[in-house]
Formats: structure tokens, sequence, C-alpha cells
């Protein structure tokens, strides 16, 4: 195997690199529509190196591994989770099961997943394996599909309308926004070149955003469009797109979330059957569906982001702050405030204060 095949193995940087951040990602917010690679490394019969995380993008690389014991392992705080932006995962070496909503599925090597920005999961790590998560934001996947009006070449024009495509128009498109779609892509196993293949692009991705030089952001967009040409090709894979509710649940779904954000994630159950006419029951049991939080947790999610952004863009006091926001115990406030960005609501406007 050849070295530049080996970056998609365990990460071993040279000095300088292991355990270091190149740039604070705040000195470049641009970056925030840039893809990212997440690198996960699972072994469990390792005590010492059980689960190696690497993570880089154009501004940063970072190498950790973590014992068995160690409580801060990630395998120690597994939930299923969502994201704002799509996710493809794929499978480098072993295999790993992954929770999507209620489903357990298994992926062998060479296998991936696609997810948009609402669907529930979680990997296992209880079994060997080696993955990457591919992170596209949202306004990335927008100025590729953008771009395609403008190729120059035929060939580039047979991009349109592909599956992918469509996935991901849906996804943008607010009428189906809300909804829970993701693709299992699974190689055919009489074509050991099509993971060969797979595997090349990706290594390839992951040395273009690692040892960067001019036009390289062209190249990462160039890279990523070719990884979603090649799942599109169905002689490839045994493609199974799959979608979790109904468009009727999701634009539900849409109305509860815009209803508890008016007001600013106070709204009870009773107000919302008022104004939705279902009963308290079923939109309860809808919000659990989409977002695994009760009624109540979600509308915190709202409350506590509106807070977040008081504390940096406004000079209001704490207090303020929370009764603007309906909050009548400030310590219930605080703790949930902790609990989803790690810190005091007073850290937290100090650490941005400092960041302007």
């Amino acid at each position: 195997m050849s070295e530049k095949q080996e970056l998609l193995k365990p990460f071993q940087f040279k000095s300088g690199y292991q355990n270091t951040r190149i740039h604070s990602r705040n000195s470049l917010k641009h970056l925030e529509n840039a893809p990212d690679m997440t690198f996960e490394t699972v072994h469990p019969d390792n005590k010492a190196e059980n689960f190696i995380f690497t993570f880089l993008n154009p501004d940063a690389v970072f190498s950790k591994s973590f014992g068995y014991d160690d409580p801060d392992n990630p395998r120690n705080n597994q939930e299923l989770h969502y994201h704002d932006f799509f996710e493809l995962l794929y499978v480098i070496q072993g295999e790993m099961y992954q929770q999507i909503e209620s489903e357990r599925h298994l992926y062998p090597a060479g296998s991936l997943c696609l997810l948009n920005c609402n669907v529930r999961h979680q990997e296992e790590c209880s079994s060997d394996y080696r993955t990457v998560f591919l992170r596209l934001p949202t306004p990335l996947i927008a100025e590729i599909l953008n771009d395609m009006n403008s190729y120059f070449f035929e060939i580039e024009q047979r991009l349109k309308g592909h599956l992918q495509e469509r996935f991901f128009t849906d996804s943008l498109d607010e009428p189906y926004a809300m909804r829970k779609e993701y693709i299992d892509f699974i190689p055919y196993k009489d074509k050991p070149e099509v993971k060969d293949y797979m595997y090349e692009l990706f290594d390839r991705l992951t040395q273009q955003l690692l040892y960067p030089t001019i036009g390289s952001s062209y190249l990462v967009k160039h890279t990523i469009i070719l990884i979603l040409k090649e799942l599109s090709v169905r002689s490839h894979y045994h493609t199974i797109p799959l979608n979790v509710g109904t468009d009727a649940e999701a634009q539900l779904f849409n109305s509860i979330s815009s209803l508890i954000k008016s007001q600013h994630g106070h709204l009870s159950r009773k107000e919302l059957e008022d104004k939705l006419s279902y009963n308290g029951n079923y939109l309860n049991r809808i919000v659990k569906k989409y977002t695994g939080l009760s009624l109540h947790q979600y509308g915190m999610t709202f409350a506590i982001k509106e807070a977040a952004a008081l504390l940096q863009h406004s000079d209001m006091y704490i207090s303020g702050i929370c009764n603007k926001l309906h909050f009548s115990n400030q310590t219930y406030f605080y703790k949930l405030f902790v609990k989803t960005y790690g810190m005091t609501p007073n850290q937290y406007r100090k650490k941005h204060n400092t960041d302007k």
C-alpha cells in the first residue's frame, strides 16, 4: 500500500500536528461552510487505545486516543443525536453498527450512509472498526447544486437529476425541510474495484485537507462531487433510500416548531392543542419522533439558544434575560444552560466577548 493510502489508517502526525489546533476556528468564520472529516477507530479489546479520534478541516488538525476506562472516552457518552448539516458515513475497515432512529443497521467495510439534518443516529462502539464522518454543511451543498447550472461540459450536465441531487434538494426545500431521510449504500460483493475507488476518493480528500495548495478549495469540492457521482452508479451500490415519517407529520412538526419558537420556547401542551387542533399527546409523540425530546425539552432548546444569542449580542443582565424568556426559576435556567453549553451564562458571555 502506498504512503498516500496510509492516511486513511489511524493518523500518525509529525511532531507539531498531534493534539495541536493549527488555528482558532473563530479566526476564520467562513470555514463554517467548509467540509470537515472526523475519523473514529474503535478497538474493543484494546484497553490502552480503545477509541482513537481524529478531526481535520481547512483550519484545524486534532488527534487523540482514549483508554477503555477514560471517563472522557466518547463510548461513554453515546446517545442519539442529529446535526444542522448533512453527514456521509464511510466505513473504511471492519464493520460497525449504527442506530438510526428506532432501527439498528450493520455497515460492512466499504459501505456508506448519507443522512439529512433531521435524522437521529448514533454509532455503536461494540465492534472493531475504522470509519470517517464527512460533514457537508448545507450552504456548501447548495453551492455545489447551484454551480451545476454553469458547468461547461455536457458530461457535467449529466450530474443533474441523480438520486443524491433529489435527496439534497428535497431536504433544502422548505416544505420538506423537516423530513427525516437517509440512504444506505452497500457495495456489491462481486465488484472489489468499487470499494478500492471509494477508498481512493476519501484518501484524496484527506490529502487535500491535510496538505492544501493553491486551488485546493476547488479540488475539495471536485472530490466531493466525484464521491456523490460514484454513489449514483446503481451497478456499483445497492442503494436503500429511507424516509422516517410522512410529509404530513413533517409539516405538522414544522408548525409546532414555528409556534414554540415564536413564544421563546414556552408554549404549553394545552396552548398547542388549541392552536393546532390536535391532541396534546399526539403532538408530543410527533416532537419525540423528530427530535427524541418531549415538548417541554424541545421548547427549552429554543429558549436556551435565544439566551445564548442575548448573552453574546446584548448587555442585558442575566436576570433580565430570564424574565424576557419567561424563566421564573433562575437556578433552573443556569442548570439548562450549563447542560447545553458546558459553561455558565457568565462564562459564555465572557468567552464570546473575548472572541470578538
